[in-house]
Order: structure tokens, then C-alpha cells, then sequence
């Protein structure tokens, strides 16, 4: 036992994971011949018959299946450590293409790949911004950041966290319209908001008079922009809270409403399906993941 070859071992265990002698000799890199012998030689070592074999297909043994359930293990087990290993000592470099809408990208990419640059300079990016859904595969983007419900089930998920929706507007724009905590003189008041959204749906909870009463005075599809607008004082916007949070902070925007909150929604990192992701974007994932979840 204590001469036990690993390589007959693991050999085991990836020929009853296949099935086939054909398919373990492909996996393995070796000649049928010796995916054989070694079985042969692992069978002597054990004094055990491991596999009852015919000319098509094969059957283990019980003493096979109590082995491999053990050794399977073991092998698993092996293998994340020399993975872990081997992590430890490579270098993180190469290109990492990411993707994200454009207000996203520009309010939060810049410190995160910023901050991830510091630890590891040989990294390079190339960033995609666009409110469009690339297809990550056929783009040969490695890492998307996306706002809804995942639908492509060949993508991978990761999620950070939910997004939400609150109404503000600037001090002077309340100041003006003094009578906006009463909400049926609020529905009245000039509205900003996305061109996609029927803001008189989302603002329906706040009022019961929420109908052709509401002034949508400014719509654009991106939230960016909307912020901008009501930055300047035109209206009461519903801007992703994310964007405006600074802006609420430092008193140049007012949350108004405060019980008003619109449904959450998911925002996950994304990345195609591999049998084995590369270093460089598994830690940029990582370090993402970290830095995003404080946003949402």
C-alpha cells in the first residue's frame, strides 16, 4: 500500500468517471495499452479485483466501488491543492475585456480597476460601455456587469447585490414648490425620468390621482443624464440611488419621500461558461465582487 502509484491512482478515477478505456486513455494523454497496465499493476498492489472486465464495457467490483469512492476524493482533493499551489506563485497578468451600461461603468469601473491595477500592474483592460446586452462569447468580453434578471443560462452569475430607484430633487427646485409633501400636489410637479419606464405606473403607489396628472417633462435612457437634469433643477427625478447617493450626501440633492422605493432589482457579475477560468479574471471577480457589493 505504502508503494501506491498516484498517476494509477487518478488513472482509477477517471476511468470510472468515463466509463471507457477509449475515453480515460484520451483524457489522460496516454496509450490504451497503458491505461490497462496500470490498472493491472494498481489491482496487484491493492490484492484486490477492482473492475470486472469484457471485450465492450466494464463493471466494478464491490472492493472497486468502496475504492473509488474513497479515492476520488482524495484525488479531488490533490488537485485543488496543486490548483491553490500553483495560484499562489503565478503571475497575474494579461488583457481582462469587461462590459457595463455606460452610467455604471463610468460612476464605479474607474476606482475598482483602479484599486485592482495597484496590486496587480501586468494586468491591462479593455472596457466595453454600452446599455445594450453584449453576447460575452461572441464579443470575447470575460466579465460583464448587468442589472436584471438572468435569462442566458449559458453565462455564468455572480451576484453583488440589488439595485434601486429613489425620487429627488435639488433644494431650491423644493424650495420653489413647497407644497410637495402633499402627494397630490407632488403628482403634479414636473417628473424626470427612463425613456423604457411608465413612470405613472411606478409613481402610482405615492397617490391615487397618479394618472395624466404626472408631467414627465424629461425622459432619456440613460440614468447618467437624468442626474445631471435634476442637478440643475428641473424636476423630480427617479434616478438609480447609486448614482445620486454623493449628490444626496453632500446636500446638493434631496430623497424625497422617503417610503416610496421601487422593486430591487438583481445586479450580478457575469462570465461565459469554462472549464477552467483563468487567473486574471477569477481574482479581478474576486476583487470586484468585494468592491461593487458596497454600491448596492
Amino acid at each position: 500500500m505504502e508503494q501506491l502509484d498516484l498517476n494509477q491512482v487518478r488513472m482509477f478515477v477517471r476511468l470510472v468517471e468515463l466509463g471507457s478505456f477509449t475515453k480515460a486513455a484520451a483524457a489522460l494523454k496516454q496509450p490504451k495499452s497503458r491505461v490497462s497496465r496500470w490498472l493491472q499493476n494498481l489491482e496487484q498492489d491493492l490484492g484486490v479485483q477492482l473492475i470486472y472486465r469484457t471485450t465492450r464495457q466494464f463493471q466494478l467490483t464491490e472492493s472497486g466501488r468502496s475504492f473509488y469512492e474513497r479515492a476520488k476524493n482524495l484525488v479531488e482533493g490533490l488537485d485543488s491543492l496543486t490548483h491553490e499551489m500553483r495560484e499562489s506563485t503565478a503571475e497575474v497578468s494579461g488583457l481582462i475585456r469587461v462590459t457595463a451600461s455606460d452610467d455604471m461603468g463610468i460612476k464605479l469601473l474607474p476606482t475598482v480597476i483602479d484599486d485592482f491595477l495597484k496590486i496587480y500592474p501586468s494586468v491591462r483592460f479593455d472596457i466595453i460601455l454600452t446599455q445594450a446586452y453584449l453576447d460575452l462569447v461572441k464579443e470575447s468580453v470575460d466579465v460583464a456587469i448587468r442589472v436584471g434578471t438572468l435569462a442566458d443560462s449559458t453565462l455564468r452569475g455572480k451576484k453583488i447585490g440589488v439595485a434601486k430607484s429613489i425620487l429627488v430633487a435639488t433644494p431650491g427646485f423644493l424650495e420653489r414648490h413647497r407644497n410637495w409633501e402633499d402627494l397630490n400636489e407632488f403628482i403634479k410637479l414636473p417628473f424626470i425620468g427612463l425613456s423604457h419606464l411608465n413612470i405613472v405606473n411606478i409613481l402610482k403607489p405615492l397617490g391615487t390621482k397618479a394618472k395624466k396628472d404626472v408631467q414627465e417633462i424629461l425622459l432619456a435612457n440613460n440614468p447618467a443624464l437624468l442626474v445631471e437634469f435634476a442637478l440643475k433643477g428641473r424636476g423630480i427625478a427617479l434616478v438609480p440611488e447609486f448614482l445620486c447617493r454623493d449628490h444626496v450626501l453632500a446636500g446638493r440633492l434631496v430623497h424625497v419621500h422617503k417610503t416610496f422605493k421601487t422593486a430591487d432589482i438583481p445586479v450580478s457579475l457575469l462570465t461565459p461558461h469554462q472549464k477552467e477560468m483563468p487567473l486574471r479574471i477569477k481574482k479581478f471577480i474576486e476583487f470586484a465582487t468585494l468592491k461593487l457589493k458596497d454600491a448596492f
